[in-house]
């Protein structure tokens, strides 16, 4: 029976790439007092990607960029870390195969009021479960 792939493990398996790639943390859920820099990842949520032969869903995220410093030089770099940590394929638990690995881009970058930027980056991950077969 075709189950569809829960975003826990999605997101899991992005955590791990970004931390692999970057040597930075990411967190599902920033600590109080985390060192920064640091990047945040968060799930929007998935929906069904249309396909008349597979079956397979689109997950959208956002990646938080967290640094110091009033320059972009920082920001910037780890922006750069992340969308090339991203380019590298995510390995995701046996009879799930991720298919798309898509970055849409900075969405905005913010001051914050304590002196470290902020930078928005959404991504679409796409995860073939499986043929659709006629019985």
């Amino acid at each position: 029976m075709y189950q569809k792939l829960s975003f826990t493990d999605v997101l899991a398996a992005i955590i791990q790439k970004i931390e692999a790639n970057t040597d930075l943390r990411c967190y599902d859920s920033i600590p109080e007092n985390a060192p920064v820099p640091f990047y945040h990842a968060e799930m929007l949520g998935s929906i069904p990607e249309k396909s008349k032969t597979m079956m397979k869903d689109r997950y959208q995220a956002v990646i938080h960029v967290h640094t110091e410093g009033k320059g972009s030089v920082a920001i910037f770099d780890a922006i750069h870390k992340l969308e090339e940590a991203l380019t590298e394929d995510i390995e995701l638990p046996d009879g799930y195969e991720m298919i798309l690995q898509v970055p849409n881009g900075v969405s905005q970058i913010l001051n914050e009021e304590d002196g470290t930027k902020h930078a928005v980056i959404g991504f679409d991950f796409v995860v073939f479960s499986g043929y659709k077969v006629k019985i």
